[in-house]
């Protein structure tokens, strides 16, 4: 009988866990660069503030929770791109010297087209990607493990 109590103990304190890192987050803030026929990310890290030193960096592919508001700042180090994930409408500009911005909300967990083109097609496969929109919990761990992103004061994506 105690080891059935054991049990349950362990499963409720699973459930809180679990339940907490799956605290919604409102709005996400990810600053999208262009450069080199790629697209990197750069997301807020634990501070969940954008431009600090706890940023990460992931790259070719978008990640975001469900049913959040995200915020992208685009921008490009070299030519003009356009970046598009159809299921959410974002169809938005990255050029070098001027900051775009889209708003979408992400909707529930799935997987998506990440189209990215450097004005002449879609010819550079490191363009093309996903949008994985993930439970919080998933993708707060996902963001932990990614890289640091460079410096805000100077980043070299």
């Amino acid at each position: 009988m105690a080891g059935a109590g054991l049990i349950a103990v362990s499963v409720a304190i699973g459930v809180v866990l679990y339940q907490q890192g799956d605290e919604p987050i409102e709005q996400l803030d990810v600053q999208v660069v262009a450069s080199n026929y790629r697209l990197y990310f750069h997301y807020p890290g634990a501070d969940s503030v954008l431009g600090t030193a706890d940023d990460r960096l992931g790259t070719r592919n978008l990640y975001a929770p469900a049913n959040t508001q995200v915020r992208l700042s685009l921008t490009s180090r070299d030519f003009v791109y356009l970046v598009e994930i159809p299921e959410v409408g974002l169809y938005e500009v990255a050029a070098p010297e001027l900051d775009f911005e889209a708003r979408f909300e992400t909707g529930e967990s799935g997987v998506h087209s990440l189209l990215g083109s450097q004005m002449c097609g879609y010819d550079h496969s490191e363009l093309i990607g996903e949008f994985v929109v993930q439970r919080t919990a998933e993708f707060k761990r996902l963001v932990q493990n990614l890289t640091p992103a460079p410096s805000p004061t100077n980043p070299t994506q």
